[in-house]
């Protein structure tokens, strides 16, 4: 509809007078809202909850925040396979063995929370290493404790499981080093040096898919708030389905024909039991986004992210191609496989250092 219109307003020869007319439109819209608009909205109270009352965006990131609450809740209260609060507990318990001022008696709040979703995650037949590990740590916080009624009723329950026959590795904290690697540093300053994006690769040349799971692997390796972890890397390395995701990218004009596969970084909201921890799986997401794209570049593999602005409607689109959760969407896109021989790469001059970092 919008080119019918282009064209018949140049057909009429009133193209560019309407095209001015626009910007000009805008400009005073722009003017109007940082002179006029924006400075009420701040300085008026709750003003700003009425602006953005009917505003679609916010809207849609609530209503994701609510089928991710009722998702969390629904397992914590069930007692379910939630292995994010496992991760998450698991891990809080591990920091309070380790504090050099350790209490006597703490997480009292969660170690009957903690016991009942190891005892069903293993019930129902979960065996794999973030098991041994909650295992472990768990049997060190039974042992370093002093006795109360709350973990006498959880240590019961924890050793009448016997899931000690099962078991194969022995989780221990890591002792701290503060050794420096010459070798590791320039190592890892040549990888993020070589890394660039890139737009054009062999078609029909896809990596295996051994060399994406390490990759992957790699990428689990980032830090993550309370190790919850609230992402799940998608690959989709068939090229049908590959080009119906990259229709719905932002910037990929002129080169997304050339891409044969793509992974989407999913983000997960229902690892977070409160409305501030909201945002946690962009950030968590992102960082593992950078693990597994350095980690594609170590193999030869090259990769390029691709932005995935607030969309519902592209939202909605990519959710039913990839079958996500209500609670689930895209963080962002990335292309992978082998570069063309003969493209060509864009410098990308960074900002210099005196534009990225302050001192205090």
């Amino acid at each position: 509809m919008r080119i019918l219109v282009k064209k018949v307003l140049s057909y009429v020869g009133l193209s560019d007078l309407v095209s001015k007319c626009y910007l000009a439109l805008q400009s005073f819209r722009e003017r109007f809202q940082y002179l006029v608009l924006y400075p009420l909205v701040l300085n008026v109270p709750l003003l700003s909850n009425i602006y953005f009352m009917f505003s679609k965006s916010f809207s849609y990131e609530a209503k994701l925040f609510l089928s991710s609450r009722r998702d969390y809740l629904m397992k914590k209260h069930n007692r379910s396979e939630n292995l994010f609060l496992l991760r998450r507990n698991i891990h809080r318990l591990e920091k309070g063995i380790l504090m050099k001022s350790r209490k006597k008696v703490f997480a009292l709040d969660y170690i009957q929370e903690t016991v009942d979703l190891f005892c069903n995650l293993v019930q129902g037949g979960h065996e794999n290493e973030q098991m041994n590990w909650a295992y472990d740590i768990l049997k060190q916080y039974f042992e370093v404790t002093d006795s109360c009624p709350q973990i006498e009723i959880a240590q019961v329950r924890f050793f009448a499981l016997n899931f000690e026959g099962r078991k194969v590795s022995v989780y221990q904290p890591f002792p701290m080093g503060n050794v420096g690697d010459e070798d590791l540093k320039s190592s890892f300053k040549q990888l993020v040096t070589k890394r660039k994006s890139v737009r054009y690769f062999s078609l029909g040349k896809i990596p295996p898919r051994e060399l994406m799971d390490e990759a992957v692997e790699m990428a689990g390796m980032a830090p993550s708030s309370c190790n919850r972890q609230p992402f799940e890397f998608r690959i989709v390395d068939h090229s049908e389905l590959a080009q119906k995701v990259l229709a719905l990218a932002g910037g990929t004009t002129g080169f997304a024909n050339s891409i044969s596969a793509v992974v989407a970084v999913v983000g997960q909201m229902n690892v977070s039991p409160t409305v501030s921890d909201r945002h946690l799986m962009y950030i968590d997401g992102s960082l593992a986004a950078m693990n597994f794209m350095l980690a594609l570049e170590s193999m030869n593999i090259s990769s390029c992210p691709l932005n995935w602005p607030e969309d519902k409607r592209k939202d909605t689109q990519v959710a039913k191609l990839l079958s996500l959760q209500k609670y689930e969407r895209p963080i962002m896109l990335i292309a992978y496989g082998y570069a063309e021989e003969q493209s060509m790469l864009a410098c990308s001059v960074r900002k210099p250092i005196d534009q990225l970092r302050q001192y205090n």
